[in-house]
């Protein structure tokens, strides 16, 4: 239950054994490559090839497999919308062997053409769409004037001496637009309403060259709108014709997505090929952090200790031209962070993760993080039956689900935040709200909310007990690093203090008086001593008594873990009285189950998101604020990271 021990690796060999080498440390996954800096010029020898190390060029190598991870990823998501059978959420991810992964990267070509087939259906479905819409659009334009039986190309000024237009104007207004007119009476001119909506109306109008400018004039004045098609055969042709195209489209379209769905069988393929590229590049890019001449090449890493001997076997292995040294690091060096913890340490990890890794050389928190978040989440929670639907959605879901990472440790975290809320449940009598005292369960301890002060006590010493414990941390790790006197003072001298105003809190006035009273002159005496000038040191003993009230802040800080607890009951509580209240017939039963469900569900979500957020606050402001260091950052080796498929490999799945 530590930082893990590193070796710091230079490995020195041949550039026709760096596949092989960087293969088989993708493989065991406990290398992190570093990168290493380029210092000299690049020189040449009298052969032409380098003679000085330099960076290598495979650049372009990652930025092809780049593109065709897109154009795989493009043909995933293509055929994944006319696939049939969709992929459970629960199903097991399909298990390839390294042997299978090479044989389809050989093929990769072919399958490579599946992409590019689903990027050409893509683009011709793009092409229909585009052309659809604009079907659509003259469709939707020529509608109203369906009823009109003029070819459109024929409207307009003839070369004899009549003219015709087709306009709108507004349905208020057709009845003064119609009267007026009529003005025209027997004169050449006529008018014919052509179709209508709910707000104008469509008129097709012919008349004499001679009352051009009589026609003009009256229709600005009634605000009528001229409107023309660039179009050939009447409206009601053109829509047919639209008819048409629209239905040879559809059929286009349903050719299409019935070739995309003979693709489908080729999504496996797919899927196996994306991750073997995402496999090779992720080794290019790792690539990319190493030196070389023109025979050789240089890595520059780190790999757990207890792994060193077997990566060393491992690499000889495969090749005896090959030059290794494992050191330890420098006393001042920094080195990759890793944890070395039990199972149930393990889903802990991750508020430390989300937090900030720690200096390489001070303290693993995690095994100290984990009893006090697993208590705080449950009494903050502190429902058992919230912890029952915890424990058992979170159990199905470690038991159908292959998960990985991080994932696997927030559902590993619910899981023992779902144990430890039945537990606090139980013991504060919290079973759905109030639903255990209504069908006679007593809590195991007490009430919260009928003895709040007994609880807000015991809130106070969890809190006491945390703050000491960080306080003894940080003085471990002084007397680790050689200065005892700093624990004694600085941790010693302040457990003397706070000690003896508890002990005068509870009763015990006198042994806390003269506990108090030595601690603080000790304080008084030992916290300015790093200040040359009497005075200053002693100005600095006084003032460093202040943080007392540092101390209390953070005590009461772990009030929050009554409040939550106390909230989520009352709330729950609150969801059972209105369920009640709808329970007077069956019809009502229905509507209480309904609320009772639903009010439930989301009380207890909220009680999820707040439990977590403020024990992790606890975890982060008041216990590492004792001890932790930062400055780390986490160990991440070159391994095998896939999505679609896991690796077998030596009688394991990776």
């Amino acid at each position: 239950m530590a930082i893990v021990e590193m070796k710091k690796l230079l490995l020195v060999g041949l550039q026709a054994d760096r596949d092989r080498i960087l293969n088989a440390i993708q493989l065991m996954g406990n290398v992190e490559i570093d990168n290493i800096e380029l210092e000299e010029p690049v020189q040449e020898g009298q052969d032409g090839e380098n003679t000085l190390l330099q960076r290598y060029d495979g650049q372009g190598v990652v930025e092809r497999i780049e593109s065709q991870l897109s154009e795989l990823k493009f043909a995933l998501d293509f055929i994944g919308r006319y696939r049939n059978l969709k992929r459970s959420a629960f199903a097991p991810k399909p298990v390839v062997s390294i042997e299978e992964l090479h044989k389809v990267s050989e093929n990769a070509d072919s399958i490579l053409q599946v992409a590019a087939t689903c990027r050409k259906l893509e683009q011709r479905l793009a092409e229909l769409s585009s052309r659809e819409t604009r079907i659509l659009g003259t469709r939707e334009q020529l509608l109203p004037w369906k009823d009109l039986n003029v070819s459109l190309e024929q409207i307009g000024n003839t070369l004899l001496t009549t003219h015709t237009m087709i306009g709108t104007i507004e349905k208020g207004l057709a009845a003064q637009f119609e009267a007026r007119m009529q003005e025209f009476g027997t004169r050449e001119f006529y008018i014919e309403r052509v179709g209508e909506n709910k707000e104008q109306v469509n008129y097709f109008l012919a008349y004499h060259k001679d009352l051009a400018q009589e026609v003009d004039k009256l229709l600005k004045e009634l605000g009528f709108n001229r409107v023309s098609f660039n179009m050939k055969g009447t409206p009601a042709e053109i829509i047919k014709r639209c008819d048409d195209e629209l239905r040879d489209i559809d059929a286009e379209r349903k050719k299409i997505e019935e070739q995309a769905k003979a693709l489908a069988v080729r999504a496996n393929e797919l899927e196996v090929l994306y991750d073997a590229l995402s496999i090779q590049r992720d080794k290019e890019e790792e690539g990319l952090k190493l030196l070389q001449t023109g025979q050789a090449f240089v890595l520059k890493g780190w790999v757990p200790s207890r792994f060193a001997e077997a990566f060393v076997s491992r690499i000889h292995g495969i090749t005896s031209a090959v030059y290794i040294r494992l050191d330890d690091p420098e006393p001042d060096e920094l080195f990759p962070v890793a944890y070395d913890n039990p199972p149930l340490v393990q889903p802990f990890e991750l508020i430390t993760e989300l937090y900030s890794t720690p200096h390489p050389r001070s303290i693993d928190p995690n095994p100290f993080v984990a009893p006090f978040f697993f208590i705080f989440f449950g009494i903050m929670m502190g429902d058992a039956g919230y912890g029952i639907i915890m424990a058992l959605l979170a159990y199905l879901a470690i038991r159908k689900l292959n998960l990985k990472g991080m994932a696997k440790k927030l559902i590993m975290l619910v899981f023992l935040g779902g144990i430890s809320t039945f537990l606090w449940g139980a013991v504060f009598g919290g079973w759905f709200g109030n639903a255990g005292q209504l069908l006679g369960l007593p809590p195991l301890w007490f009430e919260p909310a009928v003895q709040p002060i007994k609880m807000l006590i015991f809130c106070f010493a969890l809190g006491l007990i945390q703050i000491f414990v960080g306080m003894g941390i940080q003085a471990y790790m002084s007397i680790r690093q050689g200065r005892v006197w700093d624990a004694i003072f600085d941790q010693g001298l302040w457990y003397v203090t706070l000690i003896g105003l508890v002990l005068m809190a509870t009763g015990l006035k006198v042994v806390g008086q003269y506990m108090a009273l030595a601690g603080a002159i000790g304080l008084v005496l030992t916290q300015g001593r790093h200040q040359k000038n009497i005075i200053k040191r002693i100005f600095s003993g006084i003032l460093s008594l202040y943080n007392i009230t540092g101390y209390f802040s953070d005590m009461l800080s772990y009030s929050r873990l009554f409040a939550l607890a106390l909230s989520g009951g009352v709330i729950g509580t609150v969801i059972n009285q209105l369920g009640l209240m709808a329970a007077k017939s069956w019809f009502g039963w229905i509507i209480a189950a309904v609320v009772l469900v639903i009010g439930h569900s989301f009380n207890m979500l909220m009680n999820m998101l707040s439990a977590y957020v403020h024990s992790s606050r606890l975890q982060y402001i008041e216990f590492f604020g004792r001890f932790f260091e930062a400055g780390g950052h986490a160990f991440k080796p070159l391994r095998i990271k896939t999505k679609f498929i896991d690796v077998y490999k030596e009688g394991e799945a990776v």
